[in-house]
């Protein structure tokens, strides 16, 4: 018996029309941000903020602890000697230029319904961009909010998937034994880290390129996940 699914968010639950790897819009997204805040862009600037972005880029650079994004851009706000009362609302306008076109999936809300009537939770486990704080990253699925009973993302979990710790996270707090959880998303460390505690890994293929990284069910719409409960 099911007893919980945890989902990851970006490409399994919303969909945010833009690339995995942010680096092409470092330039757009910073000068959206220094214009929100009256902030004077410069080339040299720039130049800056993108090599202090490169670094913290987990496409290009993985890391297993998390960054907080006061650390990201406090590094760069250092830099350009500003003060750092600009801080958190620039920090809110560079994450709001790639959030901008976010979307809830048609299939996400029909499956949260079924959960919710059938006594399964749900929680969603993300690693976020740039040590983007929950404020921001969570506020993507507040059209889904009543249907998550537990939220967990890189920083306040303190490690970035494959680690295990935030897949310990969700079989504690629900009580589940391994094989009573799934847990779905669209990347390799989702079912890396859920496979490492003993969790049924669902990948949801929404582009339906061949993907194998040993998970238990492949899905390109969560309606199936339905089925899956059904066939156990």
């Amino acid at each position: 018996m099911i007893k919980a699914i945890g989902f990851d968010i970006g490409g399994t639950l919303v969909d945010y029309h833009k690339p995995l790897n942010w680096s092409a819009s470092y330039e757009s997204a910073l000068k959206f941000m220094c214009d929100k805040n009256d902030i004077k862009w410069t080339e040299e600037k720039g130049k800056c903020a993108r090599q202090i972005l490169e670094k913290y880029n987990t496409r290009v650079n993985p890391r297993e602890k998390e960054v907080s994004s006061d650390t990201i851009f406090g590094e760069i706000f250092e830099k350009w000697g500003e003060s750092i009362s600009y801080l958190d609302k620039s920090k809110k306008s560079f994450y709001e230029f790639f959030q901008r076109e976010a979307t809830i999936y048609d299939d996400v809300k029909p499956l949260l319904h079924y959960c919710k009537n059938h006594g399964i939770k749900c929680c969603v486990y993300t690693d976020v961009a740039y040590g983007m704080d929950d404020i921001y990253s969570l506020k993507d699925i507040d059209e889904v909010d009543d249907f998550i009973d537990l939220k967990l993302t890189s920083v306040n979990v303190g490690y970035r998937k494959p680690n295990k710790t935030g897949f310990e996270i969700m079989l504690k707090n629900f009580n589940c034994n391994p094989d009573q959880m799934f847990f779905v998303g669209d990347e390799e460390k989702d079912m890396i880290g859920a496979s490492a505690v003993g969790m049924k890994t669902i990948l949801i293929n929404r582009n339906k390129q061949e993907k194998n990284f040993n998970q238990d069910y492949t899905i390109s719409n969560l309606s199936e996940i339905i089925k899956i409960i059904r066939s156990i």
